[in-house]
């Protein structure tokens, strides 16, 4: 599980994506918030996950970053559907009522953004140099995948 941010600026880490990336960023990102609102007692449902490092680390020990959470997966959803990608009517609903839920309990979450945070196999960053040990990744991940990269960004 990953949030593939190469920047503080949502849009632009959306942007960096490659298509592949992009959709699977969409739901990684919903299952996270929808663990940190679960370990809330907000919603039902599975918080196994909630030790996974992301996971921890987008929950901040009980006052969670989801607002500015659910403003990257919006960016991401958003550049998803500006490039063709298509969203099944139930995915879209499912999503539309996560939205009423940060809504409804924002006053539960921390106004603060998502501190930069990577995290790949053992190696944790905090800070400014995670955007770009992620630019590095998905720059090394793009280089071994067998189908070239759609995002528009060029190395």
């Amino acid at each position: 599980m990953q949030l593939f941010r190469v920047s503080a600026n949502h849009q632009i880490s959306a942007q960096f994506l490659d298509n592949r990336r992009l959709s699977k960023q969409v739901l990684e990102t919903y299952q996270i918030i929808r663990v940190c609102l679960a370990e809330l007692q907000i919603i039902e449902g599975n918080t196994k996950y909630l030790q996974h490092p992301i996971v921890k680390h987008v929950f901040n020990n009980g006052s969670p970053y989801l607002s500015d959470t659910w403003r990257y997966l919006q960016a991401c959803n958003d550049e998803h559907i500006l490039r063709g990608g298509i969203r099944n009517i139930e995915f879209r609903s499912q999503l539309f009522k996560l939205g009423q839920t940060i809504e409804e309990y924002k006053n539960l979450y921390s106004v603060e953004p998502l501190p930069p945070y990577f995290v790949y196999g053992d190696r944790k960053v905090y800070g400014q140099r995670a955007y770009e040990l992620y630019q590095t990744l998905l720059y090394d991940k793009w280089s071994n995948d067998k189908i070239a990269p759609r995002c528009g960004i060029h190395r």
